[in-house]
């Protein structure tokens, strides 16, 4: 089973990508249809801030907010730890919780 900030994390970076042609053709179509036929259509989400906290090798959490490229800093995240969300280059470092608001 996938690790928990991990899905969290790849589905928040779904919500970041842009709408796709279908998408925004639906989303078009919308506008002109009686609220009972529309498409539910899917929102970009754009958060203001990335929070995650990390613990250290010497037990302390490490807090770091991050309010720009917080799409590459997704991207970052998921590439440098593992699947159980150790730090690849030192296992002793683990994300222990993230939040995008």
């Amino acid at each position: 089973m996938e690790n928990e900030l991990r899905y969290y994390l790849n589905l928040m970076k779904k919500a970041l990508e842009p709408l796709s042609e279908d998408e925004q053709h639906d989303d078009a179509a919308n506008a002109t249809c009686a609220p009972e036929d529309q498409v539910p259509v899917r929102k970009v989400f754009i958060p203001t801030y990335l929070v995650t906290a990390v613990k250290l090798p010497t037990g302390a959490i490490e807090l770091a907010v991050n309010n720009q490229n917080i799409a590459e800093k997704i991207d970052y995240i998921l590439g440098a730890y593992d699947d159980d969300m150790h730090l690849k280059t030192n296992s002793d470092i683990i994300m222990q919780n993230v939040m995008i608001v």
